[in-house]
């Protein structure tokens, strides 16, 4: 029962005027292949062009790259634990038909690991297992040094030397992933996707003593749904370009912005970053031994760090939010874990959903206990094993679009204030500290001269 009483029901609104029926949509698909070449290895670049027929649509949502992982070296390889295969993916960028960058998220494959992280176990052990090689027991945690004698049996899928095995993707991508579809058939020149593979050593997993990895990636497809409307529709968009009508497509993308914590410092860290995105919705930090990136025997590209942090809180335009630090405490005695997730969940959007959970539960052959929770490592200085906890802030007023900081014109720098303890990994070495922003963005067709931009 509707609570305006004054309103008709709707089985007695005899004189409405129905509306419009959708357009006419005609659906086909369409496998885009690399521009420059059939097989690629480590460091360099695949250009795949985005080819959409004049006058169509593509439903970027629903689009999934393939590709084959061949394993050149003399010994067996070990794919990550949560995202397998895309772990070679390094460096992500979406380019437009006239030059311009529409997208880039530099450390993609670590990007995409926090994001897997946050993810039920059940779903990366079984859909992303089967989508790009992801573990069967993805919670376990894996060392960050030295390796380990024996990676089988432990949840992990290998290649053997001289096999290969076929990844399915789905982006995590703003380009990608618009609340629209991308009119990519009414602009000028051909918009591609550019990804750039990582060293070998960071994209696997070896047994120790075999730090010598070697892959090529082969049979790149970009598979794409293209949508066809009908004459009408299509004459009827083209009128609205050309009047000068901008076309503007919403998203939520992500900036990669780096700094590093020194080796043996512990006590009060400042690290400061930079960033001048229009709408800063959350931030992600995602800490790794540095030294692990370009070895095989580590867990180069999921192994998450803590570094003891006992409290930490972000400066943003000159204010420290929150003013409170946030708490973490990662010993039995005492463990604060509760505060650090609250604040992911708050940054990802899941917070207020009860079917999103995170993957830090390692099964073991006797699951009378309910497994070992590997969300915060204690002493992770001597065990070397990486966890899943990220150190992230909610910047987001309200759930809309550009509800979030505007920092473009702060002229002040992010700060990442930390308190870091003994029993860090970084009393081992340096640690990588990758800041993910995440900010809105809008891609914008200009209709008298279809060139696409991204505004953010």
């Amino acid at each position: 029962m509707s609570d305006d009483n004054t309103s008709t029901p709707i089985e007695m609104r005899l004189s409405e005027v129905p509306g419009m029926v959708s357009p006419e949509m005609e659906l086909t698909f369409a496998t885009a292949i690399p521009m420059n070449g059939s097989t690629f290895s480590s460091n360099q670049e695949c250009r795949i062009g985005l080819n959409v027929p004049q006058d169509c649509f593509v439903d970027l949502k629903r689009a999934y790259l393939k590709y084959k992982i061949n394993n050149t070296g003399a010994a067996p390889i070990f794919l990550d634990p949560l995202i397998g295969g895309a772990a070679v993916i390094d460096n992500w960028r979406v380019i437009g038909g006239t030059g311009a960058l529409l997208e880039e998220v530099i450390h993609y494959n670590a990007f995409y690991a926090a994001m897997n992280a946050n993810k039920n176990e059940d779903v990366i052990s079984t859909v992303h297992h089967n989508y790009e090689g992801a573990s069967k027991n993805p919670g376990r945690p894996f060392l960050v040094a030295t390796g380990e004698a024996d990676l089988t049996a432990k949840g992990l899928h290998s290649i053997t030397n001289g096999q290969s095995r076929v990844m399915t993707h789905r982006p995590q991508s703003a380009f990608f992933n618009a609340d629209r579809y991308m009119p990519l058939g009414y602009t000028q020149g051909l918009t591609y996707l550019s990804i750039t593979l990582s060293q070998d050593t960071t994209a696997f997993l070896t047994n120790s003593g075999t730090d010598a990895a070697t892959y090529t990636c082969s049979e790149f497809e970009l598979h794409l749904p293209i949508l066809k409307p009908g004459p009408e529709f299509a004459s009827m968009f083209r009128s609205a370009m050309s009047s000068g009508v901008p076309i503007q497509i919403h998203s939520v993308g992500v900036q990669n912005t780096q700094q590093a914590i020194p080796s043996g410092i512990n006590g009060e860290n400042t690290l400061t970053f930079s960033t001048r995105k229009r709408s800063v919705k959350s931030l992600i930090n995602v800490l790794r031994l540095n030294a692990a990136i370009t070895s095989s025997l580590a867990n180069s590209v999921s192994g998450f760090m803590n570094c003891d942090i006992t409290e930490y809180n972000f400066s943003v335009g000159g204010m420290r939010i929150p003013a409170q630090r946030i708490k973490v405490e990662t010993t039995a005695n005492g463990k604060d874990a509760g505060e650090i997730l609250a604040n992911t969940q708050l940054a990802l959007g899941h917070y207020s959903s009860d079917l999103r959970g995170i993957c830090c539960n390692e099964k073991l052959a006797d699951m009378s206990a309910g497994g070992t929770d590997t969300f915060l490592i204690d002493a992770e200085n001597t065990s070397k094993k990486g966890g899943k906890a990220l150190f992230s802030l909610d910047l987001e007023s309200y759930n809309a679009a550009f509800a979030g900081k505007n920092l473009a014109g702060q002229g002040l720098p992010l700060v990442f204030h930390a308190s870091t303890g003994a029993g860090g990994i970084q009393n081992t070495g340096a640690v990588l500290c990758d800041l993910y922003v995440i900010h809105d963005v809008v891609y914008v067709l200009d209709g008298m001269t279809g060139v696409i931009s991204a505004n953010s």
